[in-house]
């Protein structure tokens, strides 16, 4: 990236302040940010910012004796991130063709663009859509469809009869539509029930590192448009996953649960098999879900009940150990007297 102040305050639609011709070619954290870089400040870091060396500043409001250039928006974060994604697609390194090992099996159809890496394996009766890249060594299975624009990356295995939206990513080492976990107790053995269902991963989806999505029993696991996916989650089958929600990280997601649109599941968050949570639920760190909850509920704990009430119990917890102090000596108080009238 190389810009300067002025085209990037152009860019992001902001107010200058200080000099427009100083040329930037780095971004960097407000702590180590130099001579020729852009960072951004929020507003309770605006002391720091002012001493900063950056050749500019993204800040949310005038920094009175800042010697880098100020660049004022509504969201410096925000508008940090804009760089940011210019700076990804010049580091982007996309398989770019289709490269001698990969293997594409019977019936494909590619659309225009579509690029395969090493060893790529794409099998029979697939449909893979214009700029679709698949990175090396990821297995896509037959009867798969993979719509435009969809990033691929590596040891990624995405089984047969899945299909997955536009402007998706599926990162490193996942696994989608592997069989779901069900069986049956018939004489003390585990007898498997197949999972003959599906995937479906809406468009703009984004599935971290290693996670698990599988197939439904019968009909199909839906991820809906517009959700973010953390690393090392699991979603089991027949999971329906609403638009615009978000898992952070470790999130398990049982059986047939359903999640409404824009629900939050904070880290390692756990939901038993067949509970529904409503549109907007949001639900707080290491919180274990037992049973349903209605639409726009906030709940924490484990298991999990009302954000407020678990919060409540919190801080009666740490003043246990006082109250049982003066517990003791009340009760020393009154044996001390009914020892004295004897």
């Amino acid at each position: 990236m190389k810009m300067t102040v002025s085209e990037i305050c152009q860019l992001v639609e902001g107010e200058l302040i200080g000099w427009g011709d100083g040329v930037l070619e780095g971004l960097a954290s407000l702590d180590t940010a130099g001579p020729g870089d852009i960072t951004f400040a929020r507003r309770d870091k605006l002391k720091a910012a002012a001493h900063s060396k950056a050749t500019a500043v993204f800040v949310p409001e005038r920094v009175e004796g800042m010697e880098a250039a100020q660049i004022v928006v509504e969201n410096p974060y925000f508008a940090f991130g804009s760089l940011l994604h210019i700076l990804a697609e010049e580091q982007c390194d996309h398989p770019r063709e289709i490269h001698p090992t990969a293997v594409v099996g019977k019936d494909v159809q590619l659309g225009k663009g579509v690029a395969l890496g090493a060893h790529a394996v794409v099998g029979d009766h697939c449909v893979l859509g214009d700029g679709v890249a698949i990175y090396p060594n990821a297995t896509i299975g037959s009867h798969c469809t993979i719509g435009d624009d969809t990033v691929i990356h590596a040891n990624v295995a995405v089984r047969e009869y899945v299909t997955i939206g536009r402007n998706s990513v599926i990162h490193s080492c996942c696994t989608i539509g592997g069989d779901g976990f069900g069986y049956l107790q018939i004489g003390g053995k585990h007898v498997k029930i197949p999972q003959v269902g599906t995937v479906e991963i809406g468009d703009d989806v984004e599935i971290g590192c290693n996670c698990t999505i599988d197939r439904a029993t019968m009909d199909k696991t839906v991820i809906g448009n517009g959700v973010k996916v953390d690393n090392h989650s699991h979603v089991a089958h027949n999971v329906q996953i609403g638009d615009d929600s978000m898992l952070v990280a470790y999130a398990r997601i049982g059986g047939s649960t359903v999640l409404g649109k824009g629900v939050l599941l904070a880290e390692d968050v756990g939901i038993t098999n067949n509970v529904t949570l409503g549109d907007g639920c949001m639900v707080g760190a290491s919180s274990k879900v037992s049973h349903s909850w209605p639409a726009g509920s906030a709940i924490l704990g484990a298991p999990a009940q009302k954000g407020a009430d678990e919060k409540r119990q919190i801080v009666l917890i740490k003043k246990l150990p006082r109250l049982y102090e003066t517990l003791r000596k009340l009760k020393a108080i009154v044996e001390d007297k009914l020892n004295t009238k004897v």
